[in-house]
């Protein structure tokens, strides 16, 4: 729920934005009111405001001083001016200065009441961005304080079998880490199965996301029992849940809704896919073969994603005579005759297929040595090399990421295979050339490789793999130096040469101009300009 204060020294006209307006259907906590920019900030000043709608024109202090003075102290509350003046002068010092949007009075209440729906929307994106933000950095602060624990150090070394599974050496280990475990007492393990990723990670953000995740696990499975969340030493995620739980009748269930609940939370704030498996109960000499019958469950499970599974419970796996016929010369046919659409189609029915069956890894392989296989046959045959091809591709483990890798592989062949025998540098030209001539408006990857007939994720690579920077940074950079360019040699005001390299915003133009140059707009000019 949000919070909006209305702001206009003619009453009528807030009456009429507050009560007249249906706002039952709009998520609005608290609909406040002002009649003076000094009254206004009084309110700002008891409670937080989401969405500001202001007039320009009041006694006194103006809505766009009004906004100066929120933009410092409340950034992130969102502004709708309200104007009686229909001048696009207006308007754009309006968006300069960072107003969501204008209208121009009389205020048609059903436009307004649209504005609002969409702003608040907007609001809503921003909160869960910043709250991701902010839970990043709090992981990413304890991921860098925390250091390796000897009780961890312990599981690790007992799942690996670094130590023996017997009782004498295992409570020498014990002793050993002088830690409070009983070797009688019962463990039930869950392996965590982090499966796909929804967002592109890099290897440092990856792990801080695992440990992130391993922190959830702890908080859900343990549920406040004993316990610990580990990574074994191939990095896996196992949570170990010590003592009787079959002391409750119902502990698998209760123990799968967590799961279930982990899952969940997983996809929606971790932007995660992942699996449960829950193992048979162990004492701790026979927990490392508990453990590993748990790695193998997982190994064989290429179809379901998302699920909870335990041990004695799961389904059976494909005999190993019952691999799937893939039709791989049909897909060269489709494949060398360009037709990608058709190719595609062939492509889901296998998919839909392999998700209606037991498949198994077997499986699996078989179809990606299908596809290999068919774009080397139509490769070899324009003498085209594809050594390396399918490096930056992760191999898939399970049906949904099979889907996936093979989609992209013919996709980015697909690509090059149509532009053979095309310089790349004048395809780098080419992109220069169009992003050159477009500074002034919003500039996409999708438009760009559209000019170019690529796809947009190979277009990505190519560029990086040819000049050794991201497409996006070529563009912020470009865009740079046409402002140092405008800066020294006009005297245009610093706003009117924002816009023309593309920015409305004049704050944030500053802002990656900074960044970018090491100083401010206006200091770059007093320093260069003749």
């Amino acid at each position: 729920m949000y919070n909006v204060l209305v702001v206009d020294d003619e009453k009528y006209a807030v009456a009429g934005i507050t009560q007249g307006i249906d706002w039952s259907e709009v998520p609005i906590a608290e609909l406040r009111e002002a009649y003076s920019a000094k009254q206004a900030k009084d309110v700002m000043a008891r409670g937080s405001v989401d969405l500001l709608i202001t007039d320009i024109e009041m006694p006194g202090e103006s809505g766009m001083e009004l906004l100066d003075w929120v933009r410092e102290r409340f950034p992130d509350t969102v502004t709708i001016f309200l104007t009686a003046h229909a001048d696009f002068g207006y308007a754009q010092q309006a968006l300069h200065l960072g107003s969501y949007a204008y209208i121009v009075k009389p205020v048609d209440y059903d436009e307004l009441k649209a504005v609002v729906v969409r702003a608040l929307e907007e609001i809503g994106r921003n909160r869960e961005q910043k709250a991701f933000s902010e839970a990043y950095r709090h992981y990413y602060a304890q991921w860098e304080r925390q250091k390796p624990l000897l009780v961890e150090r312990f599981w690790q070394d007992l799942l690996g079998r670094r130590i023996a599974a017997s009782a004498e050496r295992i409570e020498a280990a014990i002793a050993l880490y002088a830690l409070p475990l009983d070797i009688r007492r019962p463990v039930v393990p869950v392996l965590i199965s982090v499966e796909q990723w929804d967002k592109e990670l890099n290897t440092r953000d990856e792990e801080i996301m695992e440990y992130a995740i391993r922190n959830s696990a702890a908080e859900v499975l343990l549920a406040g029992s004993e316990g610990i969340v580990i990574q074994d030493r191939s990095g896996v995620t196992a949570a170990l849940l010590y003592g009787d739980q079959t002391a409750d009748a119902d502990w698998k269930e209760a123990l799968k809704e967590r799961c279930t609940a982990l899952i969940g939370a997983c996809n929606r704030y971790f932007y995660c896919h992942l699996s449960c498996y829950i193992g048979e109960i162990a004492t701790l000499p026979g927990l490392p073969e508990a453990y590993e019958t748990l790695l193998a469950l997982e190994h064989d499970n290429v179809t379901a994603s998302d699920a909870v599974l335990a041990v004695g419970e799961a389904r059976g796996s494909l005999s190993p005579g019952a691999l799937p016929f893939v039709p791989a010369d049909d897909w060269l046919v489709l494949f060398e005759a360009g037709q990608a659409e058709a190719l595609n189609r062939r492509l889901e029915e296998m998919f839909a297929s392999l998700r209606e069956s037991e498949a198994t890894p077997e499986t699996l392989d078989v179809v990606v040595s299908a596809v290999k296989h068919m774009l080397y046959r139509a490769f070899h045959k324009r003498g085209l090399s594809v050594y390396g091809r399918f490096a930056s591709l992760q191999t898939p483990r399970t049906v949904p990421q099979l889907r996936t890798w093979a989609r992209q592989a013919v996709a980015d062949a697909i690509d090059e295979y149509r532009s053979q025998g095309q310089d790349n540098r004048a395809v780098i030209d080419k992109i220069h050339q169009y992003v050159q001539a477009r500074l002034t408006g919003e500039l996409s990857r999708e438009e760009i490789a559209h000019h170019v007939f690529l796809n947009p994720a190979y277009l990505s690579r190519l560029y990086k793999k040819e000049t050794g920077i991201a497409l996006s940074e070529y563009i912020m950079q470009a865009r740079m130096n046409k402002t140092k360019t405008l800066l020294v040699e006009t005297n245009r005001k610093v706003s009117d040469i924002a816009e023309t390299v593309g920015y409305q915003n004049i704050s944030h133009f500053a802002k990656v101009f900074r960044k970018t140059v090491g100083i401010g707009p206006k200091e770059f000019r007093k320093r260069y300009q003749q």
